[in-house]
This record gives structure tokens, C-alpha cells and sequence, in this order.
């Protein structure tokens, strides 16, 4: 019997039962009473799985970041405990057997891998979502008690700028040093009309108040994201880093595609074979919003190697727009980052090098829910450094509106990452090493490897 032919039969017998139950008044009341308390139970679970908000205030966000660690911590100390009664049982288990019959390491190896083998898999997984099956248990309780951007079930603590009243003052007393109601003749922008040097301070004030409302769920992993880690984000990201560079797209089209998966992961849970075309699909929306030439839905299909049809793409870009309100209109970290660029008259190897510093910030878990202007000051100020071009100014305060001492934390973050870029960053680090780019990503490493030895 065919499909279509099975799926016939089979509602064929349902309306037929249904007729039945119609005619007996106790079975529809009995239908009725479990339907009713089958309601209760969604709305229950439904209430206690609503995702919880960040605090908006200092203290109650340090106090729900303690709760967190206190949480990942107990479950840690837990999971030990069992460990080591498990590993204390198979010990006397083992003394208890005869040497000769106790397979040896290499034996159990095997044994384990046989067993993995023999298994069946439960679920089909994208072609670029190759994730780790097989893992050592007390290798994954250590990797959950750290704190790791490959942690499938840890906690992790997002990054923000540190603010206080002596912070603000300092902001204050540069704001009132520099600011001029009026445009400054002798700069060259105010006779730019494309810059709009009379409405840029009011421009920007406004792009930082958007900043938190475009700003993506920082605990979506593992709190909405049951199926989804980490590490299968930073895969994704790496392949949207690959094909972004095919189609030769503007920096633009990077990061809103990217605030579009997060912002999106952050409302609804998908399954793991499904990430692929979020990534895709959100690349595609983000080129339509930002480029002049975008990618064609056949051109994103043969990226996927097919793996989804143009219907499905289409299907799932009206999901992800309706989702997400219509609303695409991210202040991503180039506007502010060029608005920082003014302190240094427009430099193009400060600007290209923190352009590579930016990058590599899509691709850390703990920078997700980060203001995007602390991180295009952040990559400014690093920038700054490695070229030896001077200090952090009062100017460049005025302008990226941050401190150095906000600054720092960020900029040992950001060397961290180019350290282990082979683990972190590999297509970035590719793409920067080309000489478009100024090979940014080879003079860092040159620079790290003089400073470290």
C-alpha cells in the first residue's frame, strides 16, 4: 500500500471512532475530564518553563548571577558525588574479579566504541553539525563546573561594561569639554552632508537606546535551547563567517544576521537538524535588509548543499520575520565603530584591525547580550594598543562614550580569543589573513608571539 493510501485508512478508522465515542455519554465525559485536566498540565508547564527576564538594576543582576552560580554549582557538587560512588563500586568490583579475566584498557575501549557503534542514532544531523557522541563522563562533569564557550549544560556569565558613579562623572566632565551645540567650522565633517555632523550626537544617543531592545536572551543556551549548545552555535558561525565571505557581503550583513539567530533562538526552541537553516535563512533576511545585490533563495539553497528546497526557505524566512515583529533595525557595532574612528582621523589600520577584533566577538558565548558600542570600543581600544598609536583619549571617551577601565576586561577577553583562534575563530582567522584585509589576523599573532615569549 502506498503512503497516500496508509494515511487514508488511518483516517478513515479515527472517524470511525470518533463516531463511537459520540454515541456513548460516559466516554465523551470521560474524553471530556482528560482533555480538561490534560489543559491544566500545559498551562502549569507552560508557566514554569516562561523564560525569566535579567534584572535591569546592578544589584538584581549581581544577585541573579549568584543564584545562577550557586545552581550550576550544586549540580556539579552532585553529579561528583555520584561519580564517586559509582567509581568506588567498580573499584571493589574489580578487586573482587580475577585478574585474568579483567579486560584490559584498550579492551574496554573497544568495548565502548563497539557499543556506541551498535546503537541506533537518534536523530539525523545536519552535514555541518558534527558534534562529539562519544565523551568521557567525568571529562564533561569537569568541562560543566568550568567556565567554557564549548559547555554544553554550564553556566555562562554574559560580559557588560562596569559602571559607577565615578565612571559617570568622568563621562560627564569629557561630554562637557567636548560637546558644541553648534558644528565646529574647522572640521571637515560638518561640510560632509552624508555625515550629519549637526544631528550625531542625537543619532547615536538614540542608537544606544536601542541597544537593549535588540538585545538577544543572554541564557537562551541551555535555558530555552534544549537541543542547541554552544559549540553547535559557534559551528553555525562559522559557516555563516564562510559563506558571508563568498558573496562578498558587507560587515553589516554579519552582525544583524547574527543578532537575527540570537534574538530568534531566544523565542522559539529548535531542533538541531533545523539549525542549519536558521542560520541560512537569517543570512538571507539580513542581506535583503542591509546589501544593494543580495544572494538569490536558489543561490542559499546550493549553499546548503540542498539540503532544504527554495519552498522551504521561503517557508521558514516568513516564520523567522513574523516571529521577530518585522523588526531588523540592530545598531550593529560598525556604526559605533566608525563613530570611534573620528578620534583617530579615520585611520584605516586601527579601523581594519578592530574590524577583525569585532569578528571574533560573534563567536563567544559570553559576549552574545553585549552592548554592541562597548564591543566596537572595546575592539577599538585593543587596536589602539597593538599599533601603538597612542593612548585612549579624552576624545576617543567622547566619542565611543566608554572608559579605558571599562575597556580593559574586554580587551583581555578579546586576546584570550586570539590565542586559541584555531579552536575559536578558524574562519575568521582565515578570512583576516588574507591581504584585503591587511593580513590582521598574522600581524596579531605576530604581536602576541612577541609579547608572551
Amino acid at each position: 500500500m502506498s503512503i497516500r493510501g496508509h494515511l487514508n485508512s488511518s483516517q478513515r478508522s479515527s472517524s470511525s471512532a470518533d463516531e463511537n465515542i459520540k454515541r456513548n455519554p460516559k466516554v465523551v465525559r470521560a474524553a471530556a475530564a482528560t482533555h480538561r485536566k490534560a489543559l491544566s498540565l500545559i498551562s502549569r508547564n507552560e508557566i514554569n518553563t516562561r523564560q525569566r527576564k535579567i534584572p535591569t538594576d546592578i544589584k538584581g543582576l549581581h544577585e541573579y548571577i549568584e543564584e545562577r552560580r550557586r545552581v550550576s554549582s550544586e549540580k556539579a557538587e552532585r553529579k561528583h558525588e555520584e561519580l564517586g560512588t559509582k567509581a568506588a563500586e567498580e573499584v571493589k568490583k574489580a578487586k573482587d574479579t580475577d585478574d585474568k579475566h579483567r579486560p584490559s584498557g584498550e579492551e574496554r575501549k573497544l568495548h565502548v566504541f563497539r557499543d556506541a557503534e551498535d546503537s541506533p542514532k537518534k536523530e539525523k544531523k545536519s552535514h555541518i553539525f558534527e558534534v562529539e557522541e562519544l565523551k568521557d563522563e567525568r571529562e564533561e562533569d569537569e568541562e560543566e563546573t568550568k567556565h567554557s564557550r564549548k559547555g554544553s549544560g554550564a553556566l555562562v556569565v554574559p560580559m557588560s561594561p562596569k559602571w559607577d558613579d565615578r565612571i559617570e562623572k568622568d563621562l560627564e566632565s569629557v561630554i562637557y569639554e567636548f560637546y558644541r551645540p553648534d558644528p565646529d567650522p574647522e572640521d571637515e565633517d560638518t561640510w560632509d552632508v552624508s555625515m550629519a555632523a549637526e544631528y550625531a550626537p542625537e543619532i547615536f544617543n538614540h542608537l544606544r537606546d536601542l541597544e537593549s531592545k535588540y538585545a538577544p536572551y543572554a541564557y537562551y543556551v541551555p535555558e530555552i535551547q534544549t537541543d542547541i549548545t554552544w559549540e553547535n552555535r559557534s559551528t553555525l558561525i562559522n559557516w555563516i563567517v564562510q559563506v558571508h565571505s563568498r558573496f562578498n557581503l558587507l560587515p553589516e550583513t554579519l552582525f544583524l544576521t547574527v543578532n537575527i539567530v540570537d534574538r530568534f533562538l531566544s523565542k522559539r526552541a529548535i531542533s538541531l537538524s533545523k539549525f542549519q537553516l536558521c542560520g541560512a535563512v537569517a543570512l538571507f533576511i539580513a542581506a535583503k535588509y542591509e546589501e544593494i545585490n543580495c544572494p538569490t533563495v536558489k543561490q542559499m539553497a546550493f549553499m546548503v548543499s540542498n539540503e532544504y528546497t527554495t519552498a522551504e526557505l521561503l517557508k521558514a524566512e516568513k516564520f523567522m520575520i513574523t516571529e521577530l515583529r518585522f523588526d531588523m533595525g540592530y545598531p550593529g557595532p560598525m556604526s559605533f565603530l566608525r563613530r570611534t574612528s573620528k578620534a583617530d582621523n579615520y585611520d584605516s589600520e586601527i579601523r581594519t584591525l578592530a574590524k577583525y577584533f569585532l569578528e571574533i566577538t560573534i563567536m563567544d558565548s559570553r559576549l552574545v547580550a553585549s552592548p554592541p558600542s562597548w564591543l566596537a570600543a572595546g575592539a577599538s581600544y585593543l587596536s589602539l594598543k597593538m599599533l601603538h598609536q597612542g593612548h585612549w583619549t579624552d576624545a576617543h571617551v567622547y566619542y565611543s562614550g566608554y572608559t579605558e577601565e571599562q575597556l580593559a576586561p574586554l580587551a583581555e577577553v578579546l586576546v584570550e580569543c586570539c590565542i586559541n583562534y584555531r579552536t575559536h575563530h578558524k574562519a575568521i582567522f582565515d578570512k583576516y589573513s588574507e591581504r584585503r584585509f591587511k593580513r590582521s589576523a598574522l600581524f596579531v599573532q605576530d604581536y602576541l608571539k612577541r609579547e608572551l615569549e
